[in-house]
């Protein structure tokens, strides 16, 4: 759980839309109460998650064959997300993208803003948007921010890890590398989770 003091940073949304971010976080950031479980569990089939790209086009985040899905659910006014930002993208380089596919899940409501950050932080890898939380609260059952979700090749979830992280101490390194699949003897695929949405459907 996060156990340091959440801080905001105002963004231009607009008021409804920022007050009802603001009771996501308050809801989702109550430590000191009963919780309810995750929506997805511990070795069950992970839900392709429908999201938008930072240009707003409808993709599919779902598990990649010959890969470990990392899905960090992130927001720019969530002090702990943006604490936890630049030794994730420590790891995303250690670790590479061979074995390794890592994206962000914004709750953010304007791409704009998530952009900025990323690029004023150098953050590269990529990152999607929730703006209602469809995904984050229907299908994953999300109790706070941040959360990171890993589903294995065969989609499966895997593991999940809720509150802040320095990503690049090395037994998280190490923990992380141990559910990496193994290394292949042919060349890896340069397929990617992230699926325009359309592609999806029959």
């Amino acid at each position: 759980m996060v156990s340091k003091t959440l801080s905001f940073r105002w963004v231009p949304y607009p008021r409804v839309r920022w007050f009802i971010a603001l009771l996501a976080l308050v809801a989702l950031s109550a430590c000191d109460k009963a919780a309810p479980p995750l929506k997805v569990r511990i070795g069950q089939a992970m839900p392709a998650l429908h999201v938008q790209d930072l240009h707003n086009q409808s993709v599919s985040i779902k598990a990649n064959p010959g890969k470990l899905l990392m899905i960090n659910v992130w927001a720019t006014w969530c002090g702990p997300c943006r604490h936890e930002m630049p030794s994730l993208q420590r790891l995303a380089k250690q670790l590479g993208g061979d074995r390794l596919e890592l994206v962000g899940l914004s709750v953010d409501m304007d791409e704009h803003v998530v952009r900025e950050y990323l690029i004023e932080n150098k953050i590269t890898f990529p990152s999607f948007l929730d703006r209602n939380l469809s995904e984050v609260n229907g299908v994953l059952g999300i109790r706070v921010f941040p959360s990171t979700f890993f589903v294995s090749p065969d989609g499966r979830l895997v593991k999940v890890i809720e509150g802040w992280r320095d990503w690049s101490t090395p037994e998280l390194v190490e923990s992380i590398g141990a559910l990496l699949p193994s290394i292949p003897s042919s060349p890896p695929s340069s397929s990617s989770s992230l699926l325009p949405l359309k592609e999806e459907l029959p």
